[in-house]
């Protein structure tokens, strides 16, 4: 048995290969953010932004966040990172603010899904989903505190 090894793709395959798989990523990245982008601009020319925005602001104010920041946190939390991401786009917040919301979606995102997931895994769910919250809410607290100037 001959086993000499292969010769590895051309330059030109591997551009080729590159373009089309960075092109994939693209296209389910603009499925997901022009709609958010789009219900997101809906819901504030409708003032439900601004609605959730002093409704959560309580609740926020803790992560010296504005109350319209609850928006991108709770997609995230029940959707994913990337539309959560979209939304967050949206909202006019500094840089510790971003980092903030980041790290509390980070640390909990697709909540339904991966708990599920979890279960079905024989993990314990519910445990798992209170600690991955709750450790959210933690780094929140702390890089609010870090990143963010003086509570408003």
């Amino acid at each position: 048995m001959d086993r000499s090894p292969r010769e590895p793709p051309s330059l030109r395959a591997r551009f080729r290969r590159g373009l089309r798989r960075g092109g994939h990523a693209c296209w389910i990245l603009f499925r997901v953010s022009i709609p958010t982008f789009v219900v997101m601009d809906l819901l504030e020319r409708l003032g439900v932004v601004e609605t959730i925005g002093r409704v959560c602001a309580p609740i926020m104010s803790a992560f010296r966040l504005p109350g319209e920041a609850a928006i991108p946190v709770l997609i995230g939390f029940a959707v994913n990172v990337f539309t959560a991401t979209a939304a967050l786009g949206s909202l006019e917040l500094s840089g510790g603010q971003v980092t903030t919301l980041a790290l509390m979606i980070g640390m909990a995102h697709s909540l339904v899904v991966e708990t599920a997931v979890l279960k079905s895994a024989g993990a314990r769910a519910l445990s798992l989903l209170l600690y991955r919250v709750l450790m959210s809410l933690a780094v929140g607290l702390a890089a609010s505190r870090f990143l963010i100037g003086a509570a408003p």
